[in-house]
């Protein structure tokens, strides 16, 4: 089938673009970008595999590795949750001290 084919190539493409990213030891990738990749490509294997779309399917599986990888080694040093975490504590401060003046 010729869009097996087609998307196999497409992958392989894909995968190649990334190699910059992964060899680059000053690229950061957050994970608001590499996890929405991950759980895509997810879908996409599954929905290839069950189409019989097996070289699809192989492709989506790569790069869910490289995405993988990425999201592993290039994560800031700061994590999404670490920065959630700072910015509701710098809230919950603002309110009461809001609080504390009015009750003050």
């Amino acid at each position: 089938m010729w869009q097996d084919t087609l998307i196999f190539a497409g992958s392989i493409v894909a995968i190649a673009s990334l190699v910059p990213t992964i060899t680059n030891e000053e690229a950061i990738v957050p994970h608001t970008t590499s996890v929405p990749t991950l759980v895509v490509l997810s879908g996409q294997g599954l929905a290839y595999y069950s189409l019989d779309l097996m070289g699809a399917a192989i492709g989506a599986a790569a790069g869910l590795i490289v995405w993988s990888l990425i999201a592993y080694y290039k994560a800031p040093e700061e994590s999404v949750l670490d920065a959630g975490r700072e910015r509701l504590l710098e809230s919950t401060a603002r309110v009461r001290s809001a609080v504390d003046g009015i009750a003050g």
